[in-house]
């Protein structure tokens, strides 16, 4: 078994993009959530969608974000990581994150058999399936029953010679051996994808989203411009064009909104750090 990686984006951090701009924040009065047209349970379960998949995007919210004047949008998520950084240090959050991490631990392998026990196991399934021919039979001509039990008979002698031959059982005990290495590499190397990407310490995967975000948001060329194609618009710089997603999210979020979150990212980054 291969391990491949999340193929979604990453949609920069718990940001503008995906929180304030996606999720949501929570102030007095639920201010921020109001103007995005949000729930408290809405952010709550969103933040942990956000963290532990790197992906979130609600286009209504995010519609109603970009309503705002640019400081407005600044202001938002100012007040949504505020929030959010708030958030992920309660027992609450704590809790649920340790929860999903332990659904994500991958599990063993189911025990490969001897090569004894699996030539038992084949010996029984081979035992019903003749008996089923059996019942099948019933309304054959006699010539084609006495065919038919000759080709069982014969089966049946193939699989006991096979059953006792030394050279075969130990090259069927060789394979179980060489299945069971295996097994045990796959699931090595998947506890280690898991512990990579789901880390007990929850703050070293909110540093890893930071850090995503600082490095999609760095070149972001606000002043890029855009040309209608069809009904959607585009840019007019083909390179521009293929960017990622959450690069072209922080362009829609806008300056203000995207260096403010740099902004904060970088802070919260330090802090952790520390």
């Amino acid at each position: 078994m291969t391990i491949k990686r999340a193929a979604h984006p990453r949609y920069v951090f718990i940001l503008v993009l995906s929180l304030a701009a996606g999720l949501g924040a929570f102030q007095a009065g639920s201010e921020v959530l109001g103007k995005l047209g949000l729930t408290p349970a809405s952010a709550h379960d969103g933040a942990l969608e956000t963290l532990v998949s790197g992906q979130a995007y609600n286009d209504a919210a995010f519609r109603a974000f970009k309503a705002l004047s640019p400081s407005a949008r600044a202001a938002v998520v100012r007040g949504g990581l505020g929030w959010i950084k708030a958030h992920v240090s309660t027992a609450e959050f704590k809790a649920a994150y340790a929860g999903y991490r332990e659904e994500q631990k991958p599990q063993p392998a189911e025990p490969v058999a001897q090569a004894d026990d699996q030539m038992k196991a084949q010996k029984a399934e081979m035992e019903k399936n003749i008996a089923e021919m059996r019942k099948s039979m019933a309304g054959l001509d006699a010539e084609t029953r006495k065919s038919l039990e000759e080709a069982i008979k014969q089966m049946q002698a193939q699989f006991e010679a096979m059953s006792k031959n030394p050279e075969q059982m130990a090259m069927m005990q060789q394979g179980v051996e060489m299945q069971r290495e295996e097994n045990k590499k796959q699931y090595a190397e998947q506890l280690a994808f898991w512990e990579e990407e789901y880390p007990a310490d929850v703050r070293l995967l909110i540093k890893k989203r930071i850090n995503e975000f600082l490095e999609t948001s760095a070149d972001v060329d606000y002043s890029a411009k855009l040309v209608k194609s069809g009904s959607k618009m585009r840019f007019a710089d083909e390179a521009y064009e293929e960017k990622p997603a959450d690069w072209k999210i922080c362009f829609r979020a806008g300056k203000e909104a995207t260096e403010a979150a740099r902004e904060f990212a970088k802070a919260w980054l330090a802090e952790l750090e520390k």
